[in-house]
């Protein structure tokens, strides 16, 4: 069985994928800033990203590394300094990983590593993107450009690189759902602007899955959409948080004015959105289990 090198395994999506690939049989070397008690199939290295340091020993019989690092988009207003450190926070961890593996020759046959649905860039339109899609604009789209970029650098010592754009993760430990869903509970409309903006999303079940999927299926590289099959409008996803908590609304969007002053250009990320493709990861084989909002939540 493979072993696999998790960077940012200690975040959301890494504290549901750890178990999940443990308890399939995978052993993992998971990379973290602080000491932490080591398992029977899971072994913590430290690392830091500012100092330019791994313990090469986490390399030891690594077949593939997914990377999960990044800081939290959605979390502080997006201020020059904060672009810098969303940037810096993806951009310098795929380069430290890359400089060992080139460095000392590690045999890592696959690299898999995350962008996003704004890669598209923030806009709301009738156009489905797929994977050939071209990139958008504005600091999203340019983000995961440099982003993609960079761990396309793994194909120069010989590893295959998946990408995987994903849309907003929906799951209870999120911050997606954690800043939706205290509104919904309280029986507070959770929609911001028109509402008729799209939110790629896909259900924290079926990334872990999609992950187990893609290490077992050694022929697939390149970029995926990992989004859910159903388009969701706001408007959609705010009803579906509201009836899962049993409450109806009759209050108003919150207006797009008030969230721009709010969140200053952080708010384009609820503002805008469009619809995606996942018709790549279907015809490869993916089922997705949880592919509405009503069956996510639920």
């Amino acid at each position: 069985m493979k072993r696999i090198l998790i960077a940012g395994g200690t975040g959301f999506v890494g504290k549901r994928l750890a178990p999940y690939l443990t308890e399939r049989g995978y052993k993992l070397a998971l990379l973290t800033r602080r000491e932490m008690p080591a398992g029977e199939k899971a072994a913590y290295y430290r690392w830091d990203i500012e100092k330019g340091f791994i313990d090469e020993s986490a390399f030891q019989d690594v077949d593939t590394i997914i990377n999960l690092t990044g800081a939290d988009i959605g979390a502080k207003r997006w201020t020059k300094k904060r672009k810098r450190e969303i940037i810096d926070s993806r951009i310098k961890s795929i380069e430290l990983l890359y400089k060992y593996v080139s460095k000392n020759r590690f045999p890592v046959k696959a690299f898999i590593s995350s962008s996003a649905a704004g890669y598209y860039g923030a806009v709301t339109s009738d156009v489905i993107f797929d994977e050939e899609s071209p990139k958008g604009n504005g600091f999203l789209a340019d983000l995961c450009w440099q982003w993609e970029n960079a761990a396309k650098q793994f194909e120069k010592s010989g590893a295959k690189v998946i990408i995987l754009r994903k849309g907003a993760i929906l799951g209870k430990e999120g911050t997606f759902y954690q800043r939706i869903a205290p509104f919904a509970k309280l029986g507070i409309n959770p929609a911001a602007g028109s509402g008729r903006q799209y939110i790629p999303w896909i259900d924290i079940r079926d990334l872990v899955r999609l992950y187990d999927f893609l290490l077992k299926e050694n022929h697939l590289q390149g970029v995926f959409n990992a989004v859910s099959s159903q388009h969701t409008a706001m408007n959609e996803l705010a009803q579906a948080f509201l009836n899962s908590f049993g409450k109806r609304s009759f209050l108003p969007n919150a207006p797009a004015f008030a969230v721009w002053l709010l969140f200053g250009e952080m708010s384009s990320m609820v503002l805008k959105g469009s619809r995606l493709s996942n018709e790549k990861l279907k015809k490869n084989g993916f089922n997705f289990m949880y592919d509405s909002i009503e069956k996510s939540l639920k």
